[in-house]
């Protein structure tokens, strides 16, 4: 039995907004309990110079529509962009399950056919990564998936939401 590629891009990807979910779901039933803004919890930051709550919940959203686009073949300049928006936990869960939506429908043959496909990123200013699809699901989209997801995560148990690692994982 082997894994193929499309299993992991999309069912990591599927599991991770699982979980990114339920612990926005349990964000705002503390909101709503404690009598707590919604606000504060989107716009609190583990440190000034990161982005906030919902940024992360934004960012890794089109990060994972991006990806599948590209996976399946999407030049680097016709990827979409979707836009930076959600400032309640309602329109973050909506977009979750919009994009993810999205990502399910990608071509699990084209994604696995693209192992070898040679990805050019621009990483910053004049700046390019060249990987191949393997390597860029395996190596760039997964530790950067998890690391967003468990930002937000980080922002909200810090603020007191009751969240565990079952509800990190979408169990």
């Amino acid at each position: 039995m082997s894994i193929e590629l499309a299993d992991i891009f999309k069912g990591s990807t599927a599991q991770a907004f699982r979980g990114l979910t339920t612990v926005l779901i349990k964000a705002k039933a503390h909101a709503e309990a404690t009598g707590a803004s919604e606000q504060a919890f989107l716009d609190n930051r583990l440190f000034p110079d990161m982005n906030d709550m919902k940024w992360q919940v934004q960012m890794i959203t089109e990060f994972a529509v991006r990806g599948a686009a590209r996976m399946t073949g999407v030049a680097t300049d016709d990827l979409p962009n979707l836009p930076m928006e959600g400032d309640t936990f309602d329109a973050l869960i909506a977009r979750i399950e919009e994009c993810g939506a999205t990502v399910a429908q990608a071509d699990d043959a084209t994604i696995n056919s693209n192992a070898e496909m040679q990805i050019s990123m621009p990483i910053g200013p004049d700046q390019a990564l060249d990987i191949d699809g393997k390597s860029y699901v395996l190596s760039f989209f997964l530790p950067n998936l998890f690391f967003h997801v468990t930002t937000a995560y980080n922002l909200l148990r810090m603020q007191g939401v009751a969240v565990g690692k079952k509800d990190y994982m979408g169990m």
